[in-house]
């Protein structure tokens, strides 16, 4: 009897979660300070995700949002947490593909 090899292919979602640190003098070389920081942040919080927080301070200019995102694509991650949720909840497409003999 012959066995028969094949590849199963699932495709999933997965959401990474990562706590990053920056320091204050990170956050002033780029022009911003602590304070105005964690206001732009509340502003990204609240935006289109559902979160109930509250925004402080006014609206990011298009500056500020531009020297925010240089402070965190700069921070440090110092955790990472990956939930591959459509392995948990289901839901995901599965593909089969056979393999030949002469396949590698």
């Amino acid at each position: 009897m012959t066995d028969v090899t094949f590849k199963q292919i699932e495709y999933h979602s997965m959401t990474i979660t990562k706590t990053m640190s920056t320091d204050a003098k990170s956050i002033e070389e780029n022009g911003l300070t602590v304070e105005r920081f964690k206001e732009i942040m509340s502003h990204q919080e609240q935006a289109g995700w559902g979160y109930n927080v509250e925004p402080m301070g006014e609206e990011p200019t298009d500056e500020e949002t531009d020297m925010f995102h240089e402070i965190i694509w700069g921070a440090d991650c110092i955790d990472s947490e990956e939930d591959l949720w459509t392995d948990r909840k289901g839901g995901y497409e599965i593909d089969y593909r056979l393999i030949e003999e002469d396949d590698d």
